[in-house]
């Protein structure tokens, strides 16, 4: 199996970018910078696409090859399915606050740090699971249908 190619990714590039996602969020919800969550959501974007161009996963994987830890490959689609939720949320977040309503960003805001939390500390990720629950029953029932 080759550990390298595009369909696995790094379980503590993950887990440390959701870190800095948690980071992210609480400064720009703490200061109302409605434009540092916009940059977040392209960072999501990014990671949805599986590009390596995310600066968070950048930052992510230097700080993990400065402690010299090992790669832990993990399937990459799930990962990149909860980054595509990620990035929804967090363009929800940037248009409550760009629109004024704060206290609605705030309570989006702290549901995606629970969620970046989870990914995190407990590798729990909760997009990964909707994607077993939603995506692969309809991946299946596409491939078995009648061409």
């Amino acid at each position: 199996m080759d550990q390298s190619n595009k369909f696995y990714t790094d379980e503590n590039t993950v887990r440390l970018t959701a870190f800095f996602v948690i980071i992210v969020i609480a400064v720009a919800l703490f200061f109302k910078w409605p434009f540092l969550i916009l940059l977040l959501v392209f960072d999501f974007i990014i990671r949805a696409l599986g590009l390596s161009l995310s600066p968070l996963a950048l930052f992510s994987k230097a700080i993990l090859k400065i402690l010299g830890l090992k790669r832990k490959p993990i399937f990459a689609a799930p990962k990149k399915f909860a980054a595509t939720l990620g990035s929804v949320f967090t363009l929800l977040v940037f248009l409550l606050m760009l629109n004024g309503f704060d206290n609605s960003a705030f309570a989006v805001g702290f549901l995606l740090i629970i969620l970046a939390s989870l990914e995190s500390f407990f590798k729990v990720c909760l997009g990964c699971y909707l994607y077993q629950f939603i995506v692969i029953p309809i991946q299946n029932k596409l491939n078995n249908s009648p061409k």
